[in-house]
């Protein structure tokens, strides 16, 4: 059994895994059986295609070796083989019925940690009391993972054609571990430290030099997101229309994910001027980057981070998208000037401070955001697992210390799935939350029949 070296950015996610802050995440994919088959059967025939230990490529096959300092140096050992009764799980819940029980339910799966003795993923296949309709639920721990590696998987694994058959597996599929060439890793670890350079300059200074600067890094008031986790969790796996998120961006001269961050915007203002306090200040948000380019499928997290001020502190509904608008836009711009490398070394620089915090035990370490906001692009037709349609596509992110609220949306079949993971135990139940982004949605349709944003 051979080790494998992980990033730095992976061994950061190792370094904090634990049971308040589980550092994996999820993607619940609703399914319909094809025609003339039940559910519950597709999901038998299925399982019983493994019935014994199996060997799988990387990243698979990796179980991390948690020790210290798992930041400086992450390591994972290649497994010979899977017991797939370790990682493949089946549910038959006849009594459950509607969304929000499948929500209830999955909340629970997604909550529990993994078990980090053995390669960290686990695959939950769910069958309610709807005879066509079943559930996906794929855990995989992010040192492993980010979202866009698992988009591209599962298009690998689905096809638009719904005739096919033999569709392969998820862990039959690797992906590349680690390129260890040296010239490479000279050119990489030049641009990280050019990355950290900047890091080290934009957060030095005040805090109002770091207000003023492209990245809104520490920066952020007091607010109720604010302090640690526990285990708890509250998910919302709400949905929206990607016609008319467009028709709303073309109509403001913004994108969609400008779309997007204002609607989180607004929808924080009435969550919290109802339910909370609203902060003088605007709050910030961490905004993933993906790095991944062409057909690079490598093992754990090819992403950087962008922060940005979500202007919760501006009432005007249009001034705020303007703001939003500006401020993702000078991140952006800020993030183009560097290379990939360098915006991975940025993102590690800025959150060290906090991180080594949490590391060391310090739950309320200031942190440099309080929220991530993320949208993901996916398929825009409609996919297929051997014939079962695949129906809808929500993805779940973590929290940490600090980090207690985060909005993640896949655009799928002209559709929008969010989901909006939040500490339970520290924030107003996250029904509000959504009320008041369905509200702002509606608000800016209204507003933009009449009113273009200014260029």
């Amino acid at each position: 059994m051979s080790i494998t070296r992980l990033s730095l950015t992976d061994g950061v996610w190792l370094s904090l895994e634990s049971a308040e802050m589980p550092m994996h995440i999820s993607f619940l994919l609703e399914f319909s059986a094809p025609q003339g088959q039940t559910a519950q059967g597709f999901v038998r025939r299925w399982r019983s295609r493994w019935p014994a230990p199996v060997q799988v490529p990387a990243p698979w096959n990796l179980r991390p070796l948690r020790r210290w300092p798992a930041g400086v140096l992450p390591l994972a050992r290649q497994v010979e083989e899977i017991d797939p009764a370790d990682h493949l799980r089946t549910w038959q819940l006849p009594h459950l019925r509607g969304t929000s029980e499948l929500t209830e339910f999955v909340t629970g799966l997604h909550t529990a940690q993994l078990d980090m003795s053995r390669p960290p993923w686990e695959l939950h296949l769910v069958t309610t009391a709807d005879t066509r309709r079943f559930a996906l639920l794929l855990k995989v721990h992010h040192s492993l993972f980010d979202g866009m590696s698992v988009m591209r998987l599962f298009t690998r694994m689905f096809t638009e054609d719904p005739h096919f058959r033999g569709a392969p597996a998820a862990f039959t599929l690797g992906r590349v571990v680690l390129d260890d060439d040296a010239g490479t890793e000279r050119g990489r670890r030049s641009d990280s430290l050019r990355g950290i350079a900047k890091a080290i300059r934009d957060m030095s200074g005040g805090r109002a030099r770091r207000r003023a600067g492209a990245q809104r890094i520490y920066s952020q008031p007091s607010s109720i997101f604010d302090g640690p986790v526990t285990a708890a969790r509250d998910l919302r796996l709400p949905t929206c229309d990607l016609d008319r998120l467009k028709q709303l961006a073309r109509a403001t001269g913004c994108t969609v994910n400008d779309v997007v961050l204002y609607l989180a915007s607004t929808a924080l203002r009435t969550y919290l001027t109802e339910h909370a306090t609203l902060p003088d200040r605007s709050l910030t948000a961490g905004v993933p980057t993906n790095l991944r380019e062409g057909d690079d499928d490598r093992v754990g997290t090819r992403a950087g981070m962008m922060f940005t001020s979500l202007a919760t502190d501006i009432a005007d509904p249009l001034e705020r998208l303007a703001a939003v608008r500006r401020h993702i836009r000078a991140a952006k711009a800020d993030m183009a000037e560097m290379a990939p490398a360098a915006v991975i070394g940025y993102g590690l620089a800025v959150t060290a401070p906090w991180v080594i915090g949490l590391q060391f035990g310090f739950r309320r370490t200031p942190a440099s955001h309080p929220m991530g906001i993320s949208n993901v692009p996916g398929p825009s037709d409609f996919l297929y697992w051997d014939g079962a349609r695949l129906e809808s596509m929500h993805p779940i992110s973590l929290l940490m210390h600090g980090n207690t609220f985060n909005i993640t949306c896949i655009s799928y079949a002209g559709t929008v799935h969010f989901g909006i993971l939040g500490a339970a135990d520290l924030l107003p139940p996250l029904t509000h939350f959504v009320d008041a982004l369905h509200a702002a949605l509606d608000e800016l349709a209204t507003l933009t029949a009449t009113t273009r944003l200014a260029g």
